[in-house]
């Protein structure tokens, strides 16, 4: 590689190729090195510094190796794309889970430190509009409802809200279809009242009491050691 050899470069296209593999195929975001968007930087410089060097030159060689540097150059720029908009998705998932369950259970271990700030405002985003929309709505305060533009444009159809609030308000006692879907469990610590994704409220749970949830929260209970299942 051309330039200062005492700089080393630690990401290759390799490299780069095996991070997106591993995002395409795990659920989880998955561990990177904390100075990864650095290194990055440096390659993408890298590149484009021979790709410039090479351009006033016009033997066989050089002509070939601008070529050959920028199709790489833009194969890992579609690479990037990709790597960043996978882990944007998962991050955004995580924020969503971390709103709706209101507990400190969402493993946040994988986050590099720009990513923490997306996560972090996306949570307090999120936080802010359930609690201002939907918690209003369910504990009939008007503070949800003070921008009518938000809400005329739904209410020439069926209001929008309604058709899942309704059968989440009867599924978790009386809906057996659901019933397969929920489980048992007994709180080993003080949980704080938080909102179902179908915006069904759960809570607060005092330690040593039970309940019957859905089995996608009571496994993040579970997984964080804050409940146990219930045979």
């Amino acid at each position: 590689m051309m330039g200062d050899d005492s700089k080393e470069i630690k990401v290759t296209y390799e490299t780069l190729y095996e991070v997106l593999r591993r995002e395409k195929s795990k659920d989880e975001l998955q561990k990177l090195d904390e100075s990864f968007f650095r290194d990055v930087l440096e390659y993408l410089k890298e590149k484009t510094r021979i790709v410039q060097e090479a351009a006033g030159k016009f033997d066989m060689f050089s002509v070939e190796e601008r070529e050959n540097t920028q199709i790489q150059l833009n194969n890992v720029r579609r690479i990037l794309k990709e790597i960043y908009e996978r882990r944007e998705k998962k991050i955004i998932d995580m924020a969503l889970n971390k709103s709706k369950t209101n507990s400190s259970i969402i493993d946040t271990t994988n986050l590099l430190a720009k990513e923490h700030e997306l996560y972090n405002e996306a949570v307090k985003l999120l936080d802010t509009f359930r609690k201002d929309i939907l918690l209003s709505l369910l504990e009939l305060k008007s503070s949800g409802v003070s921008q009518p533009a938000t809400w005329q444009e739904p209410s020439s159809e069926s209001p929008a809200p309604e058709p899942e609030a309704e059968p989440a308000s009867s599924a978790p006692e009386t809906e057996p279809s659901a019933a397969a879907g929920r489980v048992n469990v007994k709180f080993l610590q003080k949980i704080e009242q938080f909102v179902g994704k179908e915006l069904e409220l759960y809570g607060p749970f005092e330690p040593d009491t039970t309940a019957e949830l859905p089995k996608e929260i009571a496994d993040i209970l579970i997984n964080k050691g804050s409940a146990s299942i219930v045979e």
